[in-house]
């Protein structure tokens, strides 16, 4: 059995470095407005500050925690995922056992 390798392109940036798409904060509002919810309730939802995701409109990148949780709440919301990334993306969920 042959094994596959995994191809890695080459990156300027230094390991652990993830860059935010340009209009990151044009996505984090549309995100918001497929919610429906005022920033300071999808901040609770997040489990961030509600002046963390003021910063993040700023220009400023959420570190790794915070992007963790912006991501599973992305996951939750119809198209969340795809519109913060700006990718079609589909989000597959284990079926839950009874």
């Amino acid at each position: 059995m042959s094994r596959g390798r995994l191809i890695v392109p080459e990156t300027n940036f230094p390991p652990g470095v993830a860059l935010l798409p340009e209009d990151f904060a044009e996505r984090l509002v549309a995100v918001k407005e497929r919610t429906g919810l005022p920033w300071e309730r999808m901040a609770v939802s997040m489990g961030v500050d509600p002046r963390q995701l003021w910063r993040w409109r700023q220009g400023v990148s959420p570190g790794g925690g915070a992007m963790l949780s912006l991501v599973r709440f992305a996951t939750r919301v119809p198209e969340g995922l795809s519109e913060l990334l700006g990718e079609e993306l589909i989000v597959v969920r284990p079926e839950r056992r009874r």
